[in-house]
């Protein structure tokens, strides 16, 4: 017996539906996607349906970004004098 799966209510339905969750595999499908989870994180008060699906497009996008965007690798000194520059004095 499977317990902890529920069906989904017509809200949660009607949040995949906009923009169903699936790999995200360009740069048109991550703005895509990036878009749809700010306009739910506009709306100010989130459902438990809104936090589960903004959940399953969070991992989608850093699975992306995990893959495609390359974070430079900084010493410690290199930042150190990055961060002095913008410094207030």
């Amino acid at each position: 017996m499977t317990t902890g799966l529920k069906t989904p209510n017509n809200y949660y339905i009607e949040l995949i539906t906009k923009l169903p969750p699936r790999p995200i595999t360009n740069e048109s499908e991550l703005i895509a996607t990036q878009n749809r989870i700010n306009s739910i994180l506009d709306k100010g008060f989130l459902t438990k349906e809104d936090r589960d699906y903004l959940k399953v497009l969070g991992i989608l996008v850093y699975e992306y970004e995990e893959k495609h965007e390359l974070i430079p690798t900084i010493r410690v000194v290199q930042l150190l004098k990055a961060l002095q520059r913008f410094s207030v004095e």
